[in-house]
Formats: structure tokens, sequence, C-alpha cells
């Protein structure tokens, strides 16, 4: 290695810097399965472990109606909804205030989901 010099070695570490970009860029752009989202039952906890969410861009697929159903994906795991929870700390009466909510507006859902399918 002491033969090599400066620029040499600078030459090649910065191809294998490029190198290194492309590899991650193609990894990033590379088709993946369709995510499925979890079922909506109850609101995500903050234990829970983060679900990975993946969209695969179908071949001709404008870039905006694949970055809408990443948005779609996202919101149904409940990803920035953990993050809203965690920006700040929240106390055990107001974690009990939103958790009662929560379970109203579960409740409610379920309701309106029981009357359609009894209207079908």
């Amino acid at each position: 290695l002491s033969e090599l010099s400066a620029s040499t070695m600078a030459v090649r570490f910065f191809w294998a810097l490029l190198l290194l970009g492309l590899a991650s860029a193609s990894a990033l752009l590379a088709p993946v399965s369709r995510a499925v989202a979890p079922p909506r039952t109850a609101a995500p906890l903050m234990k829970e472990a983060v679900t990975r969410i993946e969209i695969e861009v179908e071949q001709g697929e404008p870039l905006e109606k694949a970055i809408v159903r990443f948005k779609r994906a996202t919101n149904q795991v409940g990803h920035l909804r953990i993050l809203r929870n965690r920006k700040t700390f929240e106390n055990n009466h107001d974690k009990k205030i939103r958790k009662k909510k929560e379970a109203l507006m579960r409740a409610a859902r379920a309701r309106r989901s029981r009357r359609a399918q009894e209207r079908l």
C-alpha cells in the first residue's frame, strides 16, 4: 500500500464510494413484494416492533401514485401516530384520555362496519 501515490488512493477511494452509492441506490429501486397492512384492530402501541413497509413500483407507474400508496400503507400501520406520541412526554392522565378516545373510535368503526355488512 505504501507504493501507491496519494492521488491513486484518492481515485480508488472515489470509485469505491461511487460504487457503494450506486449499489445502495439500486437496492432502493429494486422491485419488492407488495406490502399488506395488518388489520386495524387496535391502536399501535409504542412498545411494538415497527413494521417495515415496502411498496412495489410497477413498470411505467408514476412515482406520485407510488408515494400515495406508501403514505396510505404508512397511515394504516400507524407509524405517524407512534412518532407523534413519542414526540412529547405524555403523563398517565393524558394517556388514559387518549386511550379512551381511541377505544370509542374503534367501537364506532366496528359499528359502522357491522352495519355495512348487514346491508349487504
